[in-house]
């Protein structure tokens, strides 16, 4: 019978990224819930966003309590807000088989690593996570909006493809790429500048044009799927508590509005509209 560490190495390694800016509150019971929760062999890489509410004083005895408990745990403290693409900073140190990301005021529940690991039993699979959508060609097309009208109004179930999932907690696989190959998603090719010979970066980044906010997570599922990758839905795993309804997104985050939506809109429409073809929208795969 398989132990549960011969399981844990069949579902592979995950490096865990949460992202925060001065939610010190909301920050602590996120990271305490992954720590009691999270079951897979993982590293923590906790991108600091230039808080000014004591975040990195707590972010410090954190990692340093599950460092010395046998744990791999790490602070990375940015001195200003670099806006939400930061995560890339941690991406490019990140040594896990795959990219568990998980936002700052995210509970997890029982299993959540599992069941996202799991999903990439199957090799098609290059992103999973809840709360599936399928893309609208003629409303992607049909930009810019206010209203997500590029999504169908038919919704995968679990366990389905996707094209989309809610960017609050999901994982994708963390592939390397030569520096200097052509990567769709970083707008052109990834950066080079004082690069070794032979250096690699990751495959899929952030592009930090969708700073300071608000449609990164679509643009980065897109470059998942214009890799041939196919991305799966899976059970509810995570609470958003910002996400309940608007009023509280507002109270909780200021940031969280429709300013920065329309201009990024029109990005994604410029950078994916002649892509059709190499995205495999699973719309069109159904005919």
């Amino acid at each position: 019978m398989a132990t549960p560490e011969d399981r844990n190495a069949r579902l592979g390694t995950a490096s865990i990224v949460v992202l925060t800016h001065d939610r010190l509150q909301a920050l602590d019971v996120c990271l305490s819930t992954l720590e009691q929760r999270t079951t897979v062999p993982a590293e923590f890489w906790i991108v600091d966003n230039g808080s000014t509410d004591g975040t990195g004083d707590y972010l410090s005895e954190w990692c340093a309590r599950l460092n010395a408990a046998g744990g791999r745990a790490e602070t990375i403290r940015l001195e200003t807000n670099a806006g939400v693409c930061a995560r890339n900073v941690a991406l490019r140190r990140a040594t896990g088989d795959f990219i568990l990301q998980v936002d700052d005021d995210v509970i997890v529940g029982p299993g959540w690593d599992r069941a996202l690991l799991s999903a990439f039993s199957n090799p098609a699979v290059g992103a999973a996570g809840q709360e599936g959508f399928f893309i609208d060609w003629a409303g992607l097309l049909a930009g810019p909006w206010v209203a997500p009208n590029f999504l169908s109004a038919h919704r995968p179930q679990p366990g389905e493809f996707c094209d989309l999932v809610m960017g609050f907690c999901w994982a994708w696989r963390h592939l390397q790429a030569p520096v200097g190959s052509i990567a769709i998603g970083v707008g052109g090719r990834l950066e080079s500048v004082g690069a070794e010979k032979g250096e690699t970066l990751p495959a899929f980044l952030y592009d930090e044009r969708f700073n300071p906010f608000w449609h990164e997570e679509t643009d980065l599922q897109l470059q998942i799927k214009a890799a041939s990758y196919r991305i799966r839905c899976v059970p509810p795993i995570a609470t958003h508590r910002s996400m309940k309804d608007a009023a509280a997104a507002r109270a909780n985050d200021p940031m969280i509005g429709l300013h920065h939506a329309a201009d990024h809109e029109r990005l994604l429409i410029e950078k994916w509209a002649d892509h059709r073809g190499s995205l495999a929208l699973e719309l069109d795969r159904r005919g």
